[in-house]
């Protein structure tokens, strides 16, 4: 199982000036919960040997080195591919092919989710993939299958993505629960990826932390009790969102007790910084975290507040701007939470798609004024509750024009200046329609992108030009975002250029480095 780096990084010729991997580092400083959750349920496959590789903190040739070395021993090579990291786990797997042709090539997350069919008749190298969240138990299946040399029939993988001659089919997915039986020894099976995960986070995450609050952490690991966000109910993810949440909107353990059981485990090894991953928390998982917050087991009670694991997680300002839920998930050991503040103006954030839907559209504008006051709201809650906020920030949107950016600009750095001491980090990324969100369909369909920028009062680029760009992409597999994001600029945002969003995106930035808050971890 290989989680591989950027794409970028490693294939000669492809530009990283705006999207560049040393603006991204909260990855490479925790161990990968997709692929580490994966190979911990194949070590219930007889004569299997589950390998976790993670081509974002190992060197990407000693990585090619392991897989052709071990080419003949090779059952499955399965690659966790996000947008940014496709195209290096295709020439990983044709590597690994010219060693041995029969080893089976099986993909998987975002990338895979959102193109698969392309992918799939795209990419004769590739042989199965699989789409949405769901899939533990049938990649395990899978790959039992494979292992004992059983004839494969595609219908019984729930998720799988196969071809059925000249065409790609996908069966349809199903529920299932999430996985809690992680592994952490997996971890270190082929490199010593902890020592680098350990000192990745003593450079980065540390000192940060503990500049802000005076709490030492030693080590991090991402945490799965909940997977979801209140957004996804009505299929109304923000215009950027990319996550691809299948047959369910949310999914969640089954209750507290094990919620504080999985927290338990992962402090137990020796990790004290946990990240909780789900989208979002307090709106989508109240329930879950008032039954955490009324019955913490024994363990967690007997540590003072400086020995507790520092809970970390991701909450909407319309949420967090709730004081009670605010106390509640400091009171449960969370520290700090990602708030995707997003735009500086409501228009920017009705455009963003980021209120939550309505059943009525002439309430929109309404509700993105209020959502814009829910981020001033939610930073002051998270204040009182001395909570530490990650506020994330996206410049640009479909229709932005030269004073729209200025407005955001100087209303992301007002936001900044009010709130320094809730503030310790801040997250400034320029737009990239990836594939999957909303803004990758404005992309590849003019007429949506049209219907769109009319119902917001917003203008897009002339037809001829947007027409043009949505060929481009409409049937690809492989996707330059620096290209995507600098074609749907000027397909959506026509008085600006890529340049004029990396240079607003690197203003806020600056401002917020002056204000004394780290950037970009």
């Amino acid at each position: 199982m290989v989680s591989p780096p950027n794409s970028n990084t490693v294939i000669d010729g492809m530009a990283c000036t705006v999207t560049r991997p040393e603006d991204h580092t909260d990855w490479s400083d925790f161990p990968n919960l997709g692929v580490l959750t994966l190979v911990s349920a194949l070590k219930a496959v007889p004569g299997v040997e589950p390998i976790y590789i993670d081509g974002t903190v190992v060197p990407w040739a000693d990585v090619l080195a392991f897989v052709t070395e071990n080419g003949g021993r090779i059952l499955a090579l399965c690659v966790s591919a996000i947008t940014a990291t496709y195209e290096a786990g295709l020439h990983l797997v044709r590597a690994a092919k010219r060693c041995d042709p029969e080893i089976v090539s099986i993909f998987g997350n975002d990338h895979l989710t959102a193109l698969g069919q392309v992918s799939l008749l795209l990419r004769s190298e590739i042989d199965f993939a699989f789409a949405g969240n769901e899939v533990i138990g049938s990649f395990v299946d899978l790959v039992t299958c494979l292992s004992h040399g059983m004839s494969i029939d595609p219908r019984v993988f729930p998720g799988l993505i196969w071809r059925d001659g000249a065409q790609v089919r996908c069966t349809p997915q199903q529920a299932e629960s999430l996985w809690t039986d992680v592994d952490y020894d997996l971890v270190d099976t082929a490199f010593d990826h902890t020592a680098i995960y350990r000192k990745n986070f003593e450079k980065r995450v540390r000192p940060t932390f503990h500049r802000m609050t005076g709490r030492s952490v030693a080590a991090g690991v991402p945490v799965e009790i909940a997977r979801g966000c209140i957004k996804f109910a009505r299929n109304d993810a923000c215009s950027f969102c990319s996550i691809q949440f299948g047959g369910m909107w949310r999914n969640e353990v089954s209750d507290a007790d094990e919620a504080w059981s999985m927290i338990g485990h992962a402090y137990a090894r020796g990790y004290d910084y946990l990240y909780l991953t789900a989208d979002e928390l307090p709106l989508t998982f109240g329930r879950l975290l008032s039954g955490m917050h009324a019955a913490p087991p024994q363990w967690w009670r007997d540590l003072s507040d400086a020995e507790r694991p520092v809970l970390v997680g991701y909450a909407r300002a319309d949420g967090l701007s709730n004081e009670r839920n605010a106390t509640v998930l400091r009171e449960i050991g969370v520290r700090q939470l990602m708030v995707g503040l997003d735009a500086g103006t409501s228009r920017s954030l009705e455009a963003m798609a980021k209120p939550l839907a309505t059943r009525h559209e002439r309430e929109s504008s309404y509700r993105a004024e209020a959502m814009f006051e829910h981020n001033t709201r939610a930073l002051e809650s998270a204040h009182k509750a001395d909570l530490l906020l990650k506020a994330g920030f996206v410049v640009g949107h479909l229709g932005m024009d030269r004073s729209l950016l200025e407005d955001n600009v100087a209303s992301m750095k007002a936001l900044i200046d009010a709130n320094t001491g809730a503030i310790a980090s801040v997250d400034v990324e320029v737009l990239s329609p990836e594939p999957g969100s909303l803004d990758f369909q404005c992309l590849i369909d003019p007429a949506r992108a049209s219907d769109r920028a009319s119902r917001l009062g917003l203008h897009v680029g002339s037809p001829s030009d947007r027409d043009q760009i949505a060929e481009r992409w409409r049937n690809s597999d492989l996707i330059d975002r620096e290209e995507a994001m600098a074609d749907y600029v000027t397909a959506v945002m026509p008085e600006l250029t890529l340049d004029d969003l990396a240079a607003a995106r690197d203003d806020v930035r600056s401002h917020a480095t002056a204000a004394g808050i780290t950037v970009g971890e």
